[in-house]
């Protein structure tokens, strides 16, 4: 068959699979929302145009947008709305006066994961009920990844790499931890066996940033609640696990994650990286050198990444970005059940997007997979608190419409509405 031939096959089935997928989450919307959430942590590319590579999930969260484009003006960012726009508008104009060749695909990469990811898993949810596939699926995908891990003994299989692994394993421990805590005592068990596989998988691939993400991920959610005494438990239940994991790895593998001489490669490797980013920004301290920088260099800490592309106005404007979304989860923590769906959802979200901050200190931020179910998981949070805002509004009317129609037997007034 001829290369053409192919092309036109190809081309073919690809337009019959967006037609089908648009045709199935027009009807079910949880399964485009799983399908990008999902297999998030699969960061292996699938094609090519001019530079501009995808992965599965982001291929998927593309054909979202056309579902988005359905709902015309009603599409919104909630409360981060204005600090997300606001923040890749200031990065885009620190970047002008020092344009680079990679500059405008960081800024198409800053775009899918503040606006688009946040956009289409804001508005698309019809409810939260559309959330729970994408949790499952992740939870199950994150198994694989763990049982691979186990099994071979090593971070890098199926193309991935030891810190994607890492970083995804992470993400999938805390969605595992925030599911057994909103789970009922009785039936809390049945996370015990995914818990302890994927925490003994994330010791395995001696990530260490994966595991200060994870730390401080769950650390969140348990704080977010008031449950220290589960914080308490967990911490632990996770010594047995990480005492047997420490006892199966190499006397190699134990230095590796144990010593921190700057004369190790790795450890040197990111001294250096952080002094040739301070030096970029030295270079023109005010306004960066622009955005782009990151495809030039091994950035391994966002923070001087920031400040040497876009200078001190872009770090604060990078900062204000995660503050917000921090404080607002925050300051919503007990609008509500705590334990219901869109609780969870907005817990999931601080959880995630600090931990992923963290994790971006000591190793890359804007790289795929955790970036994505971080993301993702702020839209979530940002229809959770829409389904919220409508279900205490229809019970305040619903008391509105009792008060006025039902009148006290033997008197003429009405029960006073809410």
């Amino acid at each position: 068959m001829s290369a053409d031939a192919n092309l036109i096959l190809l081309a073919a089935g690809g337009m019959g699979y967006a037609l089908l997928f648009w045709a199935v989450s027009l009807w079910k919307p949880g399964v485009a929302l799983a399908l990008v959430f999902g297999l998030a942590p699969f960061q292996n590319d699938l094609s090519g145009l001019g530079g501009v590579h995808f992965s599965v999930s982001e291929l998927h969260l593309l054909l979202c947008v056309p579902l988005l484009l359905l709902r015309g003006l009603r599409v919104g960012w909630g409360w981060m709305g204005g600090t997300l726009w606001g923040g890749l508008l200031i990065t885009v104009l620190l970047s002008l006066p020092s344009w680079r060749e990679t500059s405008l695909l960081s800024l198409i990469q800053m775009a899918l994961y503040w606006l688009v990811a946040v956009g289409v898993f804001a508005n698309l949810p019809r409810s939260p009920g559309d959330w729970a596939l994408a949790y499952k699926l992740l939870l199950g995908v994150g198994g694989m990844l763990a049982l691979m891990a186990l099994w071979t003994r090593s971070s890098y299989f199926w193309g991935l790499h030891k810190n994607g692994v890492g970083a995804s394993l992470a993400c999938a421990l805390v969605l595992g931890v925030e599911r057994w805590s909103c789970s009922p005592r009785g039936k809390r068990w049945r996370y015990l066996p995914i818990l302890c596989l994927l925490g003994g998988a994330l010791l395995m691939v001696l990530s260490r940033g994966a595991w200060l993400a994870a730390l401080v991920g769950v650390g969140f959610l348990l704080l977010w609640r008031g449950q220290y005494g589960q914080l308490a438990r967990f911490g632990l239940a996770t010594v047995p696990v990480a005492a047997l994991v420490w006892a199966v790895l190499p006397q190699e593998s134990r230095e590796y994650v144990s010593g921190f001489d700057p004369s190790r490669y790795n450890i040197r490797a990111r001294m250096l990286n952080t002094e040739w980013a301070k030096e970029q920004w030295l270079s023109r301290p005010w306004i960066g050198v622009g955005v782009g920088l990151r495809k030039e260099y091994d950035a391994t800490n966002v923070l001087w990444l920031t400040l040497a592309e876009t200078g001190p106005l872009g770090l604060v404007a990078f900062l204000v970005v995660q503050g917000r979304l921090v404080g607002g989860v925050w300051s919503r923590r007990w609008s509500g059940s705590p334990f219901s769906p869109s609780a969870s959802a907005l817990a999931l979200a601080g959880a995630l997007v600090l931990g992923k901050f963290v994790h971006g200190m000591v190793d890359h931020y804007w790289s795929r997979g955790a970036i994505m179910i971080a993301w993702a998981s702020v839209g979530m949070a940002i229809s959770a608190d829409r389904f919220q805002k409508a279900a205490q509004r229809g019970a305040v009317d619903t008391c509105r419409s009792v008060g006025r129609k039902h009148r006290w037997p033997g008197r003429s007034q009405t029960v006073p509405s809410l």
